[in-house]
């Protein structure tokens, strides 16, 4: 008869202490990322912050966002990529053009050839009636989009 009398306490106990063990865990695991990880905090060896979208250009030599400071250049075949841009900085005092896409964790540098054509042996940027276009041996991939 007194084992009938336990078993609600019991019960209650176990789920009262279960839920408040849950929810301490919870509540530190949570406070632990939030302290560990801030947005703008991750500061790479170059000095450059990448949760803020900013990477290292070896043309600038200064961390940018390649959005805001390149030039943009739209996938030409949609049905073969999931990207959909690449970003291009043009950098006439060295004669240096530098190429971000999200496939490639670097940067790409191109050398200039002439006034209107930048390559490295496989990738070929050139300008074509004031639109720049990349290309990759004779397949060309991006085009600045006209405006």
């Amino acid at each position: 008869m007194k084992a009938l009398h336990l078993t609600p306490l019991l019960t209650f106990g176990i789920l009262t202490f279960g839920c408040q063990s849950t929810n301490t865990t919870s509540s530190t695991t949570a406070d632990t990322l939030a302290t560990s990880v801030s947005i703008g905090s991750d500061i790479d060896s170059l000095g450059c912050k990448g949760s803020a979208g900013y990477i290292w250009s070896r043309v600038r030599k200064t961390c940018i966002r390649p959005w805001e400071e390149g030039i943009e250049l739209r996938v030409m075949n949609t049905s073969s990529s999931f990207q959909t841009a690449a970003y291009v900085v043009v950098d006439s005092i060295h004669k240096e053009a530098e190429v971000f896409m999200a496939e490639d964790q670097n940067s790409i540098i191109l050398k200039q050839m002439s006034a209107q054509n930048y390559s490295n042996g496989n990738f070929n940027l050139t300008k074509e009636d004031h639109c720049w276009t990349l290309s990759l041996n004779d397949t060309k991939l991006y085009q600045e989009p006209i405006m």
